[in-house]
């Protein structure tokens, strides 16, 4: 029942900083709105969805709910060297080749930062970060 109601509170923007989903899988449309919901922190929880592109930058690899990361309903999983290291010897395969359409699910906290735009202004993501292989599981 308390989950439940923290679920509820968080998702509507109403619990306090820092109260979020500690078991509840939550989508990414849910999660962009609580992390963009007045005065949230991040959202811990777990959360789920279907790889629906991919992207790479230095030694990070950024895994998004949808095809166009720009989309204001993007969740990103930024994949880590140690994550990413990880999950290339357990994939057989560098993570943005191989997880691309697969059904995946992460722990973490769901956050929205800044994202520059390349005509300089900026927008927002809302990203997890993904510190260890642990912390991601491939379901399909």
């Amino acid at each position: 029942m308390k989950l439940t109601i923290a679920v509820s509170l968080a998702l509507a923007g109403l619990a306090p900083q820092g109260v979020a989903a500690q078991s509840a899988t939550l989508t990414p449309a849910q999660a962009v709105a609580a992390a963009a919901a007045p005065g949230a922190g991040p959202v811990s929880g777990t959360f789920e969805f279907q790889v629906g592109s991919t992207g790479a930058s230095g030694y990070d690899v950024y895994l998004n709910s949808d095809a166009d990361y720009h989309a204001a309903t993007n969740l990103t999983v930024v994949l880590h060297a140690e994550a990413v290291n990880a999950l290339t010897k357990q994939l057989g395969g560098h993570p943005a080749d191989m997880l691309t359409g697969k059904r995946i699910r992460v722990t973490g906290a769901a956050q929205r930062v800044a994202f520059p735009r390349r005509d300089g202004t900026q927008t927002f993501q809302t990203r997890i970060e993904v510190a260890t292989a642990d912390q991601i599981r491939i379901l399909q």
